[in-house]
């Protein structure tokens, strides 16, 4: 078990499925009320781990502390690992009353915001399989959180830096649009009151003009999320996106979309363990091939799931990281926004795993904060490009 203690990737990897034991009580007050805790370990390698669920109780990891510092040990051998504090932020609530905290969740370099809770997938009984009810408003209420709510939740993160990127997601809703005309109000707003990069999570729109418009209204990223490769399986566990979106649809949009964003801004997830590793791997080299990012959630069973499967180990999941690695620097996709993320394991995190080199002096430019203002730049100014080609032609009457 101590294989992994020494790569910080792998053990991001095998803490995810394998969670952690705490024991220390200055720790387990640290992580009340957490389904799983943030930790950073070696090589600024940042992850989620569960610690509240069943399967945690016979983790082989173990969290410790002496004096002020922590390590992470599996009984024989250990690391040194820093605890992630819980954003300010959490602990404050809008002009409305509204915690900061429902309406935001920080996971890492991504400050992820939810408008809305509503998924019309529930109200269908046409749900994915896999979820856990982030979406579902079965006994739940149907607040809209306004754009004063949100803008003023984003300020919070911004001026805590507690993340670099504000990722807006919503759930199913009936219309053309995949939900950008939803979004559209809280786009504007937070592209004209904050110097930000946004990521917009939706579904692919019925007719690509709508992924057009996303782009125009300032998103820097669009992640359009097919979850299962394989067809069969896509329709089983997804019902509802296989019916009213398509797996063709999700390809067209995503290829599509991989034109318009630049190089490395288009992703899409394939949920690790809800199909067979070669299925996952020929879901990579499908969108790498399209220049889109695959990100590559573990699938983590709970009771509170429709679905389950039998857990997963780390020596089967790391040859399906390798290759995403191995495909996206094939194909050149830029690696420098999917990254830093507490939740899953990025093709930037794998390098670890394929090649004991450290990322170069381009990585450390866009890590830093000067980077991140000329990323933003670059992307700003692209963007008035890429509209001003989108305009009709001068000639013609406006």
């Amino acid at each position: 078990m101590g294989k992994y203690l020494d790569n910080p990737a792998a053990l991001k990897i095998d803490l995810m499925l394998r969670g952690i034991r705490m024991e220390d009580p200055v720790v387990k007050a640290w992580a009340c009320g957490c389904s799983g805790v943030d930790i950073l370990l070696p090589q600024d390698t940042l992850v989620n781990i569960p610690c509240r669920e069943e399967f945690t109780k016979g983790s082989p990891y173990l969290i410790k502390r002496r004096g002020e510092r922590y390590f992470i040990t599996d009984g024989k051998n250990e690391v040194p690992v820093k605890l992630v504090q819980r954003p300010a932020f959490y602990g404050k609530r809008t002009a409305t009353g509204v915690p900061f905290s429902e309406i935001a969740s920080v996971h890492g370099s991504y400050t992820v915001v939810t408008p809305s809770k509503r998924c019309d997938f529930f109200n269908r009984s046409i749900e994915c399989k896999y979820c856990a009810g982030n979406f579902n408003v079965d006994g739940a209420s149907d607040r809209v959180y306004s754009v004063d709510e949100v803008t003023e939740t984003v300020e919070a993160v911004l001026k805590e830096g507690a993340s670099r990127i504000i990722y807006l997601s919503i759930g199913f809703s009936p219309g053309d649009d995949g939900g950008i005309e939803f979004l559209r109000p809280y786009i504007t707003a937070i592209k004209k009151n904050f110097n930000c990069l946004v990521a917009v999570e939706a579904l692919p729109p019925k007719e690509n003009r709508w992924i057009d418009e996303t782009y125009a209204l300032g998103a820097d990223s669009v992640l359009y999320n097919l979850e299962i490769f394989d067809k069969e399986l896509f329709e089983i566990i997804c019902p509802g996106r296989a019916a009213q979106i398509g797996r063709k649809r999700y390809m067209e949009a995503l290829e599509y979309a991989a034109k318009i964003f630049p190089n490395g801004t288009v992703a899409s997830h394939l949920i690790v363990g809800l199909e067979p590793p070669g299925s996952t791997c020929m879901g990579i080299d499908c969108l790498t091939d399209m220049g889109v990012v695959p990100v590559l959630p573990i699938y983590r069973p709970s009771s509170e799931k429709d679905l389950s499967i039998s857990p997963l180990t780390t020596e089967i999941i790391i040859p399906v990281y390798k290759h995403l690695y191995k495909a996206v620097t094939k194909k050149k996709v830029n690696l420098n926004w999917v990254r830093d993320l507490s939740m899953v394991t990025t093709p930037a995190e794998i390098r670890g795993l394929v090649d004991e080199s450290r990322g170069g002096l381009m990585e450390s430019f866009y890590k830093s904060k000067i980077g991140m203002k000329t990323a933003w730049g670059l992307s700003s100014l692209r963007r008035k490009l890429r509209v001003v080609d989108k305009d009709p032609d001068p000639s013609s009457e406006h």
